[in-house]
């Protein structure tokens, strides 16, 4: 089928999201509860007093923020204000104004208010937030737990613990790059065993079931045959485990009879120019195949990583149990001291357990170790002066199968690689593309001394300062940031517990609220700034008399009211906060803009594979407004996603999208009539 850009579901959906529709309004039970709470005594007469005082000529600002703010210190439902502790919320003064207004007037703003483009504005900045803020909060949580245990230093972290195999990176690097195709990494099981060794040669050299005659010969004078030969190299699954080891104790014995010229060939097959290689066994010992670094070769303990040789040389035989703890076959250093000397044995594994550890370890080779490693400096050398134009100068050097550049700066890889007749000064020269090996954390002393993936103080902050929201370990959801629009945190229930217990305190405490709806009443009718001023001061006197009244069931109502609204206003704060750290300003998003609409549909089966509790799948399904097709069509293109990833991640991933070109319908050949 053609490749498409857009699925049919999302056309449909498209259709009707760019035209305004396919988006619910907030939901019933809100408005309802919205409503209800505003019809309740005193707020008609609050709201009204509201409405005048704006459109009056002598309104001014300060006036106004005193009629917003009644009673926000103590009964704030009672003037429709917002509880004083929320210094973050606002409330509005037009219609419907006050604290419940703005309720209504926050989801409203994250549905668009009827302009989808502007939900999708709005929509699509709170995913971008939440996903950024939510990769942190992970990462914090995650270096904790998953990297916590194995967690060792830095240096490790950073280098897929080559740092813990030998932390001496330039001589490690020249060791290995001298090794060449000593060991098959691939092999790693059988690492500085006589048959790891001749397997590897056998490989190296294409020899088909056996080595060639000048190892052969020695091994057969030890007392192998042609077919225990074959059988060291077919692998120690071929015989018993002893039998393995005795047949590899033979070919050590006959390998140490492999010197000179014989050993010379073993050399050149396996690319090795490691310095002072007298036999065959030496390829074993890995002071001998280390010569530069192996006084710091290393080898992991519970206690992090530990030297395998000592100041003198020797090698540490301490560790041989916790070596062959590490291991997962069953041949320790004890099994391998059979075959080799027992020290030697003992750091063989040590440095087989060290390169474990390494992550894909088995899917590298030698050389690209030593190339990953290498740390050596990376000097450029620019030489303009041999390269004019695009016209390569008469005494200008070979580049080696370079081509000249204009303008010309050519750089060499290696020292052997720049043309003869240039003064170098024994410096080496390098591509500039070429990444200069790894690093570790050295002069970065507060990060060498970690001994764990973060510092507890790391931790607190992400803890106390972005994992505050209600998914997962802290981790921030669309409804913690945007749920008013489909009610999340049930606030119409929290309306209808305030409504309730306002009008047990009207009936409860009814002179008060008398005076309260006459200086509502007095403030609707002022002719002057005065009346309205005294008529602010008189009604929060008398909300303040029914906080303090005694009555044990004002009192409780009093406790119902203000929870309910606090938690109401608790909702609005943690949204709002939430989007001024993302920089979101609903009040400020762009009317009648279509590109951010078109940019959702394309997004909506992405968002469909985001399931988690009150994620965006969740939340698109709660607005979308199936009672027409392109609502229907929304809900659709968000199964469409999960069933696109459950198809792919089992083989079975179908094309349903149309071209994404206008298909062309040939034109039908006529014959022309003469």
């Amino acid at each position: 089928m053609a490749q498409g850009i857009l699925t049919p579901l999302q056309i449909t959906a498209a259709s009707a999201l760019l035209n305004n529709t396919g988006i619910d309004p907030l939901p019933t039970a809100l408005t309802t509860a919205i409503a209800s709470f505003n019809a309740g005594s005193p707020i008609p007469n609050f709201l009204t007093a509201v409405a005048n005082y704006t459109a009056a000529s002598f309104a001014n600002a300060t006036t106004l923020s005193s009629l917003l703010t009644l009673g926000n210190t103590t009964i704030p439902a009672l003037g429709d204000s917002i509880p004083a502790a929320f210094t973050n919320l606002t409330p509005v003064s037009t219609v419907p104004a006050g604290f419940s207004g703005l309720i209504q007037q926050t989801g409203n703003n994250y549905l668009g208010n009827s302009d989808v483009g502007r939900f999708a504005q709005g929509f699509m900045a709170v995913q971008g937030y939440i996903s950024s803020t939510n990769q942190f909060i992970n990462s914090a949580v995650n270096a904790q737990t998953y990297l916590g245990p194995t967690f060792t230093n830095m240096d490790a972290l950073t280098t897929n613990s080559i740092s813990d195999v030998n932390p001496d990176f330039d001589n490690f690097a020249i060791d290995i790059t001298n090794q060449g195709n000593l060991t098959n990494l691939n092999d790693v099981g059988l690492y500085g065993t006589p048959a790891g060794l001749l397997r590897q040669l056998a490989a190296e050299g294409n020899m088909v079931g056996g080595v060639f005659s000048p190892v052969q010969t020695p091994l057969l004078a030890a007392g192998l045959t042609a077919k225990e030969i074959q059988t060291l190299l077919a692998g120690p699954d071929a015989v018993s485990e002893n039998e393995y080891l005795r047949l590899q104790r033979l070919a050590y014995q006959g390998m140490a009879n492999v010197t000179g010229t014989e050993l010379q060939q073993v050399l050149s097959i396996l690319a090795v120019t490691t310095p002072d290689i007298n036999s065959m066994t030496d390829l074993l010992d890995q002071t001998r195949i280390f010569p530069y670094s192996y006084t710091t070769l290393q080898t992991p303990t519970p206690e992090g990583p530990v030297l395998v040789y000592g100041a003198d040389g020797s090698v540490n035989m301490n560790l041989a149990d916790n070596v062959s703890a590490y291991l997962a076959s069953p041949n320790g250093c004890e099994d391998l001291g059979k075959v080799i000397p027992p020290a030697q044995a003992v750091s063989n594994k040590a440095v087989q357990v060290a390169l474990e550890q390494v992550t894909n370890i088995t899917n590298a080779t030698l050389p690209a170790l030593a190339a990953t490693i290498n740390a050596a400096p990376r000097t450029p050398w620019n030489i303009n002066a041999f390269y004019l134009a695009d016209n390569l100068v008469a005494d200008a050097p070979a580049v080696n199968g370079l081509a000249q550049l204009s303008p010309a700066t050519v750089f060499y890889r290696a020292q052997q690689d720049v043309p003869a007749g240039i003064n170098i000064n024994n410096t080496d020269y390098w591509l500039p593309t070429t990444i200069a090996g790894l690093s570790t954390m050295a002069g970065l002393p507060l990060i060498q001394a970690q001994t764990a993936a973060i510092d507890s103080s790391v931790a607190s902050y992400f803890s106390s300062n972005m994992a505050t929201g209600s998914g997962p370990d802290g981790t921030i959801n669309t409804c913690d940031v945007i749920g008013t629009a489909i009610n999340h945190g049930n606030i119409s229930a929290q309306l209808a517990i305030a409504t309730s217990a306002m009008a047990n305190i009207v009936t409860l405490d009814a002179s008060n609220i008398a005076n309260i709806n006459s200086a509502y009443l007095a403030i609707a009718g002022a002719a002057n700034a005065t009346v309205v001023v005294a008529n602010i001061t008189r009604a929060n006197g008398n909300i303040t008399n029914i906080y303090n009244n005694a009555n044990t069931q004002v009192v409780s109502n009093v406790a119902t009211l203000n929870t309910a609204w606090s938690a109401i206003a608790n909702v609005l704060s943690t949204e709002k906060t939430y989007q001024t750290s993302a920089g979101i300003d609903y009040t400020n998003l762009q009317s009648g803009e279509k590109v951010s609409t078109m940019s959702f549909v394309q997004q909506l089966p992405i968002y469909g594979t985001q399931t988690s509790s009150c994620g965006p799948a969740y939340f698109l399904e709660q607005v979308a407004n199936t009672s027409i097709i392109g609502g229907q069509a929304i809900v659709g293109a968000l199964r469409e996603g999960q069933n696109n990833q459950v198809l792919n991640a089992a083989g079975l991933g179908v094309n349903t999208t149309p071209a994404a070109r206008l298909a062309v319908t040939p034109v039908p050949a006529v014959t022309p009539v003469y």
